[in-house]
């Protein structure tokens, strides 16, 4: 939601304020589902032999660079985990693709089947759930957030620190008092439009 309020507020206030749910394509979506679930019936223990045979040569080869991944051979925590926590009178939260562990290290898994964040360390969801967690385990020292980048075959690593999570709750807080004053009257001006709201954007 907040990467929506970032990239167009038109957008934000059309889905999430206004309920109007425009059609997409679910093909665009198919294949990160597809290794999503796959990953959180492997990490939770399930034989998952006939579910890899049913993945196409994509999927295959996406689901083997994963199985491959450093930080996914941690010892997993919780898979598909939704955390929410509250910043004044603001609630945040978000579904956490898996929480490993090794020593007394924490690290939360993101898996993107397309491109990641260009500012990993400041994406919403960076920030929303790198602050949830610390929250849920009352710890600001031992956790980091990690990007699996199937698409290219990296991870990126972001550690937290103390003053990273309050200058993150900062920010968060910030912006929901933004939006908490959004209203039809102060969107900015937008003819460029070209997202599935484009014909019915005012």
């Amino acid at each position: 939601m907040l990467k929506t309020y970032q990239s167009c507020k038109k957008k934000y206030f059309l889905h999430y304020v206004r309920n109007i749910i425009m059609p997409q394509s679910a093909t665009i979506f198919e294949q990160g589902k597809n290794i999503h679930a796959l990953a959180g019936y492997y990490l939770d223990g399930i034989n998952v032999e006939k579910f890899e045979k049913a993945l196409n040569e994509k999927e295959k080869d996406i689901w083997i660079k994963l199985k491959n991944n450093e930080y996914f051979n941690f010892s997993p925590i919780k898979t598909e985990f939704t955390l929410n926590f509250r910043l004044d009178k603001f609630w945040f939260g978000g579904r956490l693709d898996a929480i490993m562990k090794k020593n007394e290290e924490y690290y939360i898994l993101d898996y993107k089947t397309g491109n990641p964040p260009d500012n990993a360390e400041y994406d919403y969801q960076t920030m929303i759930y790198i602050t949830a967690l610390s929250k849920y385990l009352k710890n600001n020292s031992n956790i980091n957030f990690v990007y699996i980048d199937l698409k290219h075959n990296k991870s990126i690593l972001i550690k937290a620190t103390p003053n990273l999570i309050q200058e993150y709750e900062s920010k968060l807080l910030n912006v929901a008092k933004e939006i908490n004053t959004l209203s039809e009257n102060n969107l900015p001006q937008n003819r460029n439009c070209i997202c599935e709201y484009a014909k019915i954007c005012f």
